[in-house]
């Protein structure tokens, strides 16, 4: 993977050490890799739009589910927006990127 291409997850309080890990975690998919690397901005998008209800577990997002970041920007925001309680689901996904199962996303 190209040197320092995933430098803007350090947005989201990713150090150097984990941003290796999500490194690991996409290389083995040529699709992944071509979404990180190109599409940065539909990435963050997707990301602001967990951080907006108070995720801060970026990193088990990243590195349980990559594929999250195939969906379509909209479906994620519906799904969010179908849980009524977005600062209790926040925390779950805190604890546990595998919540993301509660609102259909894993």
């Amino acid at each position: 993977m190209k040197e320092d291409s995933l430098v803007y997850l350090k947005k989201y309080n990713l150090d150097d050490e984990e941003i290796k890990d999500i490194e690991k975690a996409i290389d083995n998919s040529f699709a992944q890799k071509e979404l990180f690397i190109y599409e940065p901005d539909k990435v963050t998008k997707i990301l602001d739009l967990f951080v907006s209800i108070g995720v801060t577990n970026i990193y088990g997002i990243m590195i349980i589910n990559p594929e999250l970041f195939f969906e379509n920007y909209n479906y994620i925001e519906k799904m969010i927006n179908s849980y009524e309680d977005k600062e209790s689901l926040a925390k779950l996904i805190n604890e546990d990127a595998n919540n993301l199962k509660l609102i259909d996303l894993y």
